[in-house]
């Protein structure tokens, strides 16, 4: 039978069981009580499908909600866009409705014209009814389409294909639909009743297409998917088409712990449905704080008598991290870095949509504002900076500061006062104060605001000065300086002395302690992350609340009538704490921890009472870490600038955690294989290089240690589709990019590959129809490549050769601004970068679709509830563009051609600005786990006094083969 054949009979079979499944009506939706119910037809209506279309003759009437958000200004002037073509409204194929209690559900079927790519690509599709009957609209391609999508290789579909509308709707009369593109088409929509059985399936084709499309936009990862999360829960719950309790998460403590540990937004997409679904439980506080983790203490042995410590650290405590700078103008070059990219270093790599809507917002909190004239003065009263703080969550609020050791301590208290006072007088109006707080024979001034806006504790002991957030980080710091629990002190961080030496003059030297880790593992730590969660996302549930109260129409939108509706979960507002949230302008504010984005660090919220549920929580916690890690290790990090040329600097960092115990640590490197002083010989004219040794760990124990090894090669860039990424996309970018993966001296992982488990022909090749994926066995090596020209062209370099140092994975990446990939890496990066801006716009339409929000609230609500400013990652503005029809859709000024988009002239990623190569390898030994390597970036203008030259760092080989750069030891 040939390929053509069995295609065809394939497709014939699934058109069956489509045909099949859409005229059965499942058991297990029959068995429940419907909430919806058909209602028997009234007197003789008639149940003849009729469908009438007309064109509108004036635009479109805008859904308006004046509730929402309150008066809002426009914050863009409308722009009309020149239609794409003259008649361009959307054609209506088929459409049906089914009277219910409480609700109908319809459905119809409609195409959109060439030139509606925008429209479809950005969920700018609106189905309307003229008497505001319909809800929760959702519209999708067909699930016979999206197959035949996959099937084909057809990766997207046009505008011009059949998109499907299901929606609910209120009454019995006829519905006046609408439904508008980048034109729209207004058309009477019949009402029909029947029998149960068929009403019931037509309700449960509604809901799983809902869900369908919700946990696509979910699994997209593109926004945050609190808005689909909250709609899923209420609908589902209220009409009885949810289980009774959400999806169970993954039992894993230690996986839990650090999704609560960094707010991961998949969490409170959780939170939100459990909430909705089970309540909020009013449980009394009436248990005693949890005792806290019986660690294990760690244990230095031969310590050195005498390590030198710098005179900062004395006032450091040792449960605080700990960032120096070592000098004024070692805090400038970062400083200055993070100007480069808003203030946010991440943005230097990844691609993203938001940002927090202050940036820097613990040096904001604590009312310290930096000028030229500061940065020169700085420099000469000051003689060391550095950081410290007990937590890191300059999000939402941290207790965090910035210590100075003074050349003139006189002189620098005097000026830091003099400009608080300033501070103080100048922000009077909105209750800024300084008041004094006596600690024995110390004074700690505190300026601040009552929302917490401000926040600043200033306190000095010796020649070392602390402005702080914290009340607790002041008072350990001044006991610290007394001799009480100092960084300075403590063992450990001696030991990381010892072994990165304060003779290095390090640009940045990092340290966390035992004892901060095992801070942030606290009962207190815990437990109060976990009700801040709650909280934020209790505020996030309100403004979704009112948002579905006020599309419903409904009459009593307080929080008891918005609970007794089902907008809200019952317990809704209740806190352990006994606290309450309200909005001030644009903003939440919390009565016990304040502003939201400036809460009040968690070391000043002293907690003595939690609920038994709280109290079993952190118990389970306590047992697996208890029994499983047993103890924490600290970790140090030193960063030293160096000069190369053309504005380069190279960065070479070293990062150990030590002491060491593998044991603790086999769930995260159980499958790195022992050190090795041999390596592959790679292919020349690698652009990346990457190598480990592995070894079969919690996957498959079966697999035997073996070197896994893969390069990318510099050679032409290929063309890249701007179209959005699916998955046949991706597989065909991975094909696309001139590279191989292998490993020695057994398969080791390239066994798992399917179809390429043949015996290789005398060449040594196996090929896979399926993934196009050829495989070269030779010589007890194993390689994969979508090329096998790459493959041969890579058989007479493959040897093992040896390596400088032992290491479990080297990883070395060149200059790829100036390689032939310098166009590809664009492409692949403004796609990216495109589809994170559409994705924002997505989010807007959402709510426009969902909750009936006018255009203009739309942006305003979302970045309050979310607490962020929506960003075009490609650079533009997004503003509200007015259309033919009188529609105003969301667009940004950057975007390119939806129908046919180009990558624009002169367009480089943001990491090809400054990326100018990298080395780097990791290290397992006995007792330290090390990171060490280099990265080299490229600054407009250098920063600080001139630079060492790398030729006097010894430790690393040349990274570009030796035709650029020195040569190391």
């Amino acid at each position: 039978m040939n390929q053509r054949t069995m295609f065809v009979n394939l497709n014939s079979v699934v058109l069956i069981i489509l045909v099949v499944a859409s005229l059965t009506s499942p058991a297990a939706f029959a068995q429940k009580e419907p909430t919806f119910a058909p209602p028997k037809p009234i007197g003789q209506q008639s149940t003849e499908k009729r469908v009438r279309v007309d064109r509108p003759k004036t635009a479109p009437r805008a859904i308006n909600n004046d509730a929402v958000g309150g008066p809002q200004q426009d914050p863009m002037a409308p722009r009309v866009v020149a239609p794409n073509l003259a008649q361009n409204e959307p054609v209506v194929l088929r459409a049906e409705a089914y009277a219910g209690q409480p609700y109908g559900v319809g459905k119809f079927t409609f195409r959109l014209q060439s030139g509606d790519e925008m429209v479809d690509r950005t969920d700018a599709i609106v189905v309307g009814e003229s008497e505001n009957r319909i809800l929760y609209p959702v519209v999708s391609h067909s699930a016979f389409q999206s197959f035949v999508q996959n099937l084909t290789g057809k990766e997207e579909m046009a505008p011009t294909s059949v998109h499907t509308v299901w929606f609910l709707f209120k009454g019995e009369t006829p519905l006046q639909m609408s439904i508008e593109g980048t034109d729209g088409v207004t058309f009477e929509l019949p009402v029909e009743f029947v029998r149960p059985r068929q009403f019931d399936r037509r309700v449960k084709q509604w809901w799983d297409s809902f869900n369908r499309v919700a946990n696509e936009q979910i699994d997209s990862g593109d926004y945050p998917p609190m808005v689909q999360a909250y709609l899923k829960a209420l609908v589902g719950k209220r009409f009885g088409l949810a289980p009774a309790a959400p999806k169970e998460r993954n039992p894993d403590p230690l996986l839990q712990t650090f999704e609560l540990m960094f707010d991961v937004e998949s969490l409170r997409a959780e939170t939100i449905e459990s909430a909705m679904l089970r309540g909020i439980p009013n449980l009394p506080v009436d248990r005693p704080l949890p005792e806290s983790i019986r660690w294990s203490p760690v244990v230095v042995k031969n310590l050195p008598r005498a390590v030198n410590v710098e005179p900062i650290a004395r006032c450091v405590p040792e449960e605080c991290f700990y960032l120096r700078f070592g000098t004024w103008g070692n805090q400038l070059w970062l400083q200055r870095l993070l100007e480069e990219f808003g203030g946010d270093l991440s943005r230097m790599i990844q691609v993203r949509g938001f940002k927090y809507r202050i940036q820097s917002k613990f040096l904001d909190q604590l009312a310290i504002q930096s000028t030229e004239w500061d940065q020169l003065f700085g420099g000469r009263l000051i003689d060391d900076v550095a950081v410290i703080g007990m937590d890191t969550y300059f999000d939402s609020g941290s207790a965090v500061g910035v210590m100075l050791h003074a050349k003139n301590s006189k002189a620098l208290k005097q000026n830091l006062m003099q400009k608080r006072a300033a501070f103080a007088k100048q922000n009077a109006e909105i209750g800024a104060t300084i008041r004094e707080i006596v600690e024995g024979d110390d004074t700690i001034y505190f300026l601040s605001t009552p929302d917490n806006r401000y926040r600043s504790f200033y306190a000095v002991s010796g020649d070392c000065h602390l402005v702080t957030t914290s009340l607790v980080v002041a008072r350990r710091f001044l006991e610290a300086g007394r001799g009480v629990g100092s960084l300075a002190d403590s063992e450990e961080y001696l030991y990381a002395r010892f072994n990165l030496p304060l003779e290095r003059d390090d640009t940045v030297f990092i340290y966390l302690s035992t004892r901060f880790f095992q801070q942030l593992l606290s009962p207190q730590y815990q437990i109060e992350l976990r009700r801040r969660n709650r909280i934020t996302t209790d505020m996030m549930l309100y403004e979704l609340a009112r948002l579905a109260a006020l599309n419903e129409q409904s009459s009593d939108l307080s929080t008891e009538g918005m609970i007794t509706a089902g907008y809200l979960p019952e317990g809704f507002g209740y806190r352990p704490d006994g606290g309450t949230f309200e909005t001030k302008g644009d903003f939440w504010v919390d009565s016990i921890r304040g502003r939201r984005g400036f809460f009040a660090p968690i070391p000043d919220l002293p907690l003595q009472q939690v609920t038994a549920e709280e109290e079993t929580w952190f118990a389970d916690r306590a047992q697996f870490f208890t029994e499983s890690i047993k103890s924490l290790d600290p970790m140090f990090i030193a960063i030293k600038r160096y000069e190369l040329k053309d504005n380069v600097e190279r960065i070479v960092f070293d990062a150990r955690l030590a002491p060491f115990g593998e044991e603790k640590y086999g769930w995260l490197i159980g499958m790195l294989g022992p050190p090795l002083m041999r390596e592959v010989n790679t292919m020349p004219g690698d652009i990346a290089t990457f190598q480990a040794s592995m070894r079969g760990g919690t996957l498959n124990r079966d697999v035997p240690p073996h070197q896994v090894f893969a390069g990318v090669q510099d050679q032409l860039d290929p063309s890249v589709d701007l179209q959005p990424t699916t998955f046949l996309r991706t597989m065909r970018m991975l094909k696309e990019t001139p590279g191989y993966l292998g490993s020695w001296p057994t398969p080791g992982y390239t066994n798992w590959m399917p179809a390429l488990g043949g015996q290789p022909d005398i060449y040594g090749y196996t090929y896979s129809r399926l993934l196009k994926l050829w495989r070269l066995q030779w010589d007890s090596f194993s390689v994969l490549s979508f090329d096998q020209a790459r493959l041969e062209s890579l058989k007479p370099h493959l040897k093992i050769i040896d390596s400088e140092r032992p290491a479990q994975i080297r990883l070395q990446v060149g200059d790829l601004s100036s390689s032939n990939l310098q166009g590809w890496a664009n492409s692949v990066n403004y796609r990216r970068a495109w589809q994170t801006s559409i994705a924002n716009v997505q989010l807007l339409n959402l709510l426009i679709q969902q909750f009936r929000v006018e255009p203009e609230a739309a942006k305003l609500i979302v970045e309050r509830m979310m607490d962020v400013e929506l960003i075009c990652s490609l650079g533009g503005q997004y503003q509200l563009s007015q259309i033919p029809s009188g529609r105003r859709l969301w667009e940004s000024t950057q975007w390119p051609s939806f129908a046919d988009p180009e990558l624009p002239p002169g367009h480089i990623a943001p990491f090809l600005t400054w990326f100018r190569g990298l080395q780097l390898e990791v290290t397992k030994a006995e007792t330290q786990f090390s990171v060490h390597g280099f990265l080299d970036i490229h600054r407009e203008v250098g920063d600080g006094p001139e630079l060492p030259s790398f030729d006097l760092f010894k430790g690393f080989s040349n990274l570009f083969n030796g035709d650029k750069g020195p040569e190391g030891e």
